[in-house]
């Protein structure tokens, strides 16, 4: 009788174990997540337990805390994951473009910030989270020759206003906005066709699962206006921010 008691307790603990923790397996969905990367919340949770006791099956927390810890203590974002070699590493140091359009040379990063090195280290994955979450706020450059940062914001009784000549500059100008609670901004450029407004557009809208997780903002960003020289005109895009 007692065997057989064992054998139920065994079987509901066995049941109830299944349930409550996502199965692993080689066949889970690895998902496009909002800034491009590519993870498998389910086989996260499922493979790291203590994760998963912390955050349970919410995808956004279990991403942020693989790119925040979860690389640099080497877990992986999905099955099979290999993580590339410091040799590999080094062989692709080039300025690479991130998947929210902003410019980054990990190996710039690395040799230019050791304190960060040391505690996150030298995965280019790794270095851009803690550019973007950390970083950017601190004044740390992205890359050699970076000029984004000089960009500064007119601010009006209405808004902000930002005149941009880069793909960087517009989108510093968002984040600059964000940090400064902005919640009107007026995006510009007037620098003989640089930046198209499809350009300025697209580039203000990748900003969108950033300024979310980092400043707890939306973004709404209007159609471009256009007006001036037909040569040269200036292209002016509303971007209003919710915080």
């Amino acid at each position: 009788m007692k065997k057989i008691f064992g054998k139920i307790i065994l079987t509901a603990a066995v049941v109830f174990f299944m349930i409550i923790v996502p199965k692993t397996t080689t066949q889970a969905a690895v998902k496009t997540m909002p800034d491009g990367g590519l993870f498998d919340p389910s086989f996260y949770a499922a493979t790291y337990k203590d994760v998963y006791q912390a955050f349970g099956m919410n995808e956004a927390l279990l991403y942020q805390h693989y790119l925040l810890c979860g690389i640099k203590e080497k877990r992986l974002p999905y099955a099979g994951y290999i993580y590339p070699t410091p040799d590999e590493l080094a062989a692709s140091g080039t300025i690479i473009t991130m998947p929210d359009g902003a410019l980054f040379d990990p190996v710039y990063y690395a040799a230019k910030n050791p304190d960060v090195v040391q505690l996150f280290g030298l995965l280019p994955e790794s270095l851009y989270a803690h550019y973007l979450y950390c970083g950017a706020a601190e004044g740390r450059l992205p890359y050699e020759g970076y000029k984004a940062s000089e960009l500064k914001l007119s601010f009006s009784t209405t808004g902000a206003t930002a005149n941009v000549v880069t793909e960087a500059d517009v989108i510093a100008a968002v984040r600059q906005a964000a940090m400064y609670r902005v919640t009107d901004l007026t995006v510009m450029s007037v620098w003989q066709g640089r930046l198209s407004s499809e350009t300025i557009t697209a580039l203000v809208k990748a900003q969108a699962p950033f300024l979310k997780t980092a400043y707890g903002a939306k973004i709404t960003v209007s159609d471009p206006r256009m007006y001036g020289l037909a040569t040269n005109p200036t292209i002016e895009i509303g971007v209003t921010l919710k915080f």
